[in-house]
């Protein structure tokens, strides 16, 4: 089964969203068991977060049928979605070949984040890095700068909440 990896101290930015009135915690847990327990997506391997009210859906599913009934059962799962951010992938059959080497981009980034942007949560899946949380346009940029040159990173997808 694939693993999605994101940071450890996503507990801590968790205490920053539900100061803002957003309960990402509710949120997720409310979306993950809606998608779990969709027979439409059974055989997927996929996880939903949610960083002040941003959610994304990431992993792997069978169908570009399935991506979509992903995406409609979390929207419905919770209203206090702001954004949904629907990077499920479509494969012919799930892989986790890749988890060593998200383990390693994890390790990489757990090095640099916390000192440049504690705010910045990454969630690594096959390579591929997304990057969510509340930030200033500059702080994510360098983050995002930082971490296209680390070694295993296919790709950067950003979904950052900007406050400036």
């Amino acid at each position: 089964m694939t693993r999605i990896f994101i940071a450890v101290f996503f507990l801590l930015f968790t205490s920053l969203a539900a100061a803002q009135e957003i309960d990402d915690a509710a949120i997720a847990t409310r979306v993950n068991f809606a998608l779990q327990n969709s027979k439409a997506l059974t055989g997927a391997d996929f996880m939903a977060f949610s960083v002040n009210g941003y959610v994304l859906l990431a992993g792997q599913v069978l169908s570009e049928e399935q991506r979509n009934t992903a995406a409609a059962a979390a929207a419905f799962a919770s209203r206090d979605i702001r954004r949904l951010i629907n990077e499920l992938e479509v494969v012919e059959a799930l892989d986790d070949s890749f988890d060593a080497a998200d383990r390693q981009i994890l390790a990489q980034i757990e090095a640099v984040i916390p000192a440049m942007s504690p705010a910045t949560i990454p969630v690594i899946h096959n390579g591929v890095v997304f990057l969510l949380g509340r930030v200033t346009r500059a702080d994510g940029n360098d983050v995002a700068q930082q971490i296209s040159r680390m070694d295993g990173v296919k790709a950067i997808r950003i979904s950052y909440e900007y406050t400036d």
